[in-house]
């Protein structure tokens, strides 16, 4: 009996591993064989995804644009590009608009329309009305039924559902474009190949960085530094949106450090924010540097989670300019002694010293708190 074809979608990972190979000059056998697909799949992402435009005679492979010398005054419009993001949201439209109407027909829509609202406008809840009319049933399912309330494709809206207006509903959040200038770095550095590197020594001292930020207009913020294992965190200011900024000050902290920070900073995990743009740049100083998935806060939790303790210092809404390293050094100092219960009620500050020694508690101005003096109040 013959296999049964397994087809798999081309993911991010692969669109910029697509977009990267562009750039590297490579041809769509050499990117197929790359990503273990036929050629044909790689033909077919790159005719439908790419902004289309006309054909020159100096493109050699693959008819984009992304590296050609003459793309900036080149008299061709439009012009050919791939983009690994706008492939992706196109790949991700072409899925999910078709799920977003409904397939019954304008009559059967009419016909449940003449059903529902005036039961709705009784008070009666979208359950207790499917399970209370036959006919209902038999020409949808209660799912869809809700489908078709909260998309307003009746006469009237989800707003009569007490349930629904007692809960906040958010709106998608417009995404931020990926910031890094040539996408070739982040080859070697995704996410995907973090978890690799990080399984393959479980031991592996694991660190992720990230921004806080105050008002829209602040010039300066904080660059956090999150020990996973150990939920030891510590802040450095920063120019705000500056990439160069973080290189330097993170330059300054491994050098202070000397030939110790490779094996503290091991493994470290960054965002696609503004300010990490040059953050492949630390590989010279200390181990490896990878970044999470585009517009995926949850590829570093652990930073995330510590963040509360600073919000509990710095609210969001309030201006950082005003605030020293000094006084960032004392409020991580006393986030540091907070005894944590997911840690057997030991503080931070004692793992790590246990693990690294307090010469490198010392280098990095953190110092321990009496567990009855830590402070957690409003500063600002």
């Amino acid at each position: 009996m013959a296999k049964k074809t397994v087809y798999k979608r081309l993911t991010m990972d692969n669109r910029m591993d697509i977009q990267a190979a562009i750039h590297d000059g490579k041809t769509i056998s050499d990117i197929s064989r790359m990503l273990g697909v036929s050629k044909s799949t790689i033909s077919r992402e790159l005719n439908r995804k790419l902004t289309k435009g006309m054909l020159c005679s100096t493109i050699k492979t693959i008819p984009t644009c992304n590296v050609c010398s003459k793309k900036y005054y080149c008299s061709f419009h439009p012009k050919l590009y791939y983009d690994y993001k706008v492939s992706e949201d196109k790949a991700k439209a072409l899925r999910m608009t078709p799920r977003k109407k409904t397939h019954l027909s304008q009559e059967v829509v009419m016909e449940i329309n003449e059903i529902v609202p005036p039961l709705m406008m009784r008070g009666q809840s979208l359950h207790h009305i499917y399970v209370s009319d036959a006919r209902l049933q038999i020409l949808c399912s209660e799912r869809t039924l809700r489908r078709l309330v909260y998309r307003r494709e009746l006469s009237v809206g989800p707003s009569l559902l007490r349930r629904y207006v007692r809960f906040p509903h958010h709106l998608p959040k417009k995404e931020k474009p990926v910031v890094i200038r040539d996408i070739r770095y982040i080859i070697g550095r995704k996410y995907s190949d973090y978890l690799d590197y990080v399984k393959s020594d479980s031991k592996i001292s694991r660190v992720e960085y990230d921004s806080v930020i105050g008002k829209i207009n602040d010039i300066q913020a904080i660059l956090t530094i999150t020990f996973v294992k150990y939920d030891f965190q510590f802040g450095l200011l920063i120019k705000k949106g500056d990439s160069s900024s973080v290189l330097k000050v993170l330059r300054g902290l491994y050098q202070k450090l000397g030939d110790k920070a490779k094996a503290i900073f091991a493994a470290n995990l960054c965002d696609n924010g503004t300010e990490f743009a040059q953050f492949y740049e630390i590989e010279r100083y200390v181990g490896k540097s990878f970044y999470a998935t585009p517009y995926r806060s949850n590829d570093k939790p652990h930073c995330e989670r510590n963040h509360e303790f600073i919000r509990y210092v710095f609210p969001k809404g309030k201006s950082l300019n005003k605030i020293t390293q000094e006084m960032l050094d004392e409020v991580f100092s006393n986030i540091n002694s907070y005894v944590r219960k997911s840690k057997g009620d030991k503080t931070p500050y004692d793992l790590v010293r246990a693990k690294f020694g307090k010469a490198f508690l010392d280098a990095i101005n953190i110092r321990r708190i009496h567990n009855k003096k830590v402070k957690l109040t409003q500063l600002i």
